[in-house]
C-alpha cells in the first residue's frame, strides 16, 4: 500500500501535468510555439535544467533515499550472536515504500518481454490468456 508522501507527490505530478500556462504569460525563451504554452511540469523540468538539476541527479537522489530507507530497515531488523556478529534479518524488508519511476518500469518490463520474444525464449501464445 502506497504511503501518504507518495499519493501526495503523485498528486503533485497530476495536477502539473493538467495545468498549461499560455504563452503570452512566458518569457520568450519559455514559449512553445506548437502548444501555445506549456505545462507546469514542463517549465519545472526546464527550470531544473538551467540550474543544473538534470534528471540523471534527480535519478541519483532517489537511489540514495531508497538506499537509506533499506539502510534502516536492515539496522532495526538485524539479529546478532554474542560476539556481535551478524546472523540474519528479522523479517523481510518491506519494499513497498520505495520510490520508483513508474513509466521507466513499465518500459523496461516490455523491452524484456520484446527481448523474450525476439530471441525465442517465449512466443506469442505464451502471453495469451486460455
Amino acid at each position: 500500500m502506497k504511503n501518504v508522501e507518495q499519493m501526495l507527490k503523485e498528486l503533485e505530478i497530476a495536477t502539473q501535468e493538467m495545468i498549461v500556462v499560455p504563452n503570452s504569460w512566458l518569457p520568450e525563451s519559455f514559449h512553445d510555439d506548437i502548444r501555445g504554452g506549456r505545462t507546469l511540469a514542463r517549465l519545472n523540468q526546464m527550470c531544473d535544467e538551467t540550474h543544473g538539476i538534470s534528471k540523471h541527479v534527480k535519478l541519483k537522489e532517489l537511489k540514495q533515499r531508497n538506499i537509506e530507507r533499506m539502510k534502516n530497515q536492515v539496522a532495526e531488523k538485524s539479529c546478532f550472536n554474542e560476539r556481535g556478529d551478524f546472523i540474519d534479518l528479522d523479517g523481510e524488508l518491506d519494499w513497498s515504500e520505495n520510490e520508483k519511476d513508474e513509466l521507466q518500469l513499465h518500459k523496461n518490463r516490455m523491452a524484456l518481454v520484446g527481448g523474450m520474444l525476439n530471441s525465442g525464449m517465449i512466443t506469442k501464445e505464451d502471453l495469451e490468456d486460455e
